[in-house]
């Protein structure tokens, strides 16, 4: 919606027309969405059998393109080839054991990576982690009903506090022990881990979109992170050249002996697994 309304007002008459009716259209949008707030809007999202109303800021091109880059370019719909069928027998195994498959995603921002996964892995248990509380706050909502646990918090190697800074719009919040921002919680994996018994839950997958903060994150104890058979990561060493923010992660990856795809801006970081070896043929990635 937002892209049509910057092609109408682009022009002297574009920008007449649309304040003539932009008094409609906001009975319309008060008709069709009643107690959404003025400065929010709903864009409806589809995947697989699940449908959703996804909530967000009516001028914000970040959530626009949040629920984009899930929805529209499926940039977590990965691994494919051999590695998407090694991913998707993990997941079955784990429900035929009985168990809940575990999804934690880091970085949840106003829920649209959630939503996707709770499409794309309907049995899992999302543990939904943002730091930001005005993102949190739409998050809450577009996750009403899902087997989501929310945490207002952010991801770091171990328990304790730190400061959160906007770098760049809502999807440009990074945490830091610089005392820049405002200070908030963090929590690690280990804790988060330790509050899923693993009676009930197994680890599957683990995505990681921090704008950066990885640098600190991969210098703790990664054992906990080598238990996701699959872990979706985004660098961000464009964003920061010269400060290596994805070298830690890289060294992780490489010690684990773990498998490398990628799609768009993510990188999938798979388990080794033996089976490989006999799905090769015929298959690409």
């Amino acid at each position: 919606m937002t892209g049509v309304i910057d092609r109408v007002t682009s022009t002297p008459a574009g920008r007449l027309a649309f304040k003539a009716v932009r008094p409609i259209l906001h009975l319309v949008r008060r008709m069709t969405h009643p107690g959404v707030a003025a400065d929010l809007m709903v864009s409806k999202v589809a995947y697989r059998d699940r449908q959703f109303s996804l909530l967000h800021r009516r001028w914000s091109e970040n959530d626009v393109l949040a629920i984009k880059q899930c929805f529209e370019q499926l940039q977590y719909d990965m691994p494919i080839g051999a590695h998407g069928v090694l991913i998707e027998r993990i997941y079955r195994e784990i429900l035929e054991a009985g168990q809940k498959p575990l999804i934690i995603d880091c970085g949840a921002n106003i829920g649209a990576s959630v939503t996707w996964f709770a499409s794309r892995y309907p049995e899992a248990h999302i543990v939904a982690i943002e730091p930001a509380p005005n993102n949190f706050a739409l998050l809450s909502k577009n996750c009403a009903g899902l087997d989501v646990d929310l945490r207002l918090a952010g991801i770091a190697a171990q328990d304790g506090h730190a400061y959160l800074q906007n770098t760049g719009g809502e999807m440009g919040y990074r945490t830091n022990t610089d005392h820049v921002g405002i200070e908030i919680e963090v929590i690690s994996l280990e804790t988060l881990l330790a509050s899923k018994p693993p009676s009930d839950y197994t680890p599957f997958l683990l995505k990681i979109d921090i704008e950066g903060a990885e640098k600190t994150l991969f210098r703790g104890n990664t054992s906990t992170f080598n238990q996701f058979p699959l872990i979706i990561f985004e660098p961000h060493d464009w964003m920061l050249p010269g400060q290596l923010s994805s070298q830690e992660f890289f060294r992780f990856h490489a010690a684990a002996g773990r498998e490398f795809c990628m799609n768009h801006e993510n990188i999938a970081s798979i388990v080794p697994h033996d089976s490989l070896l006999g799905m090769t043929k015929g298959l690409k990635n």
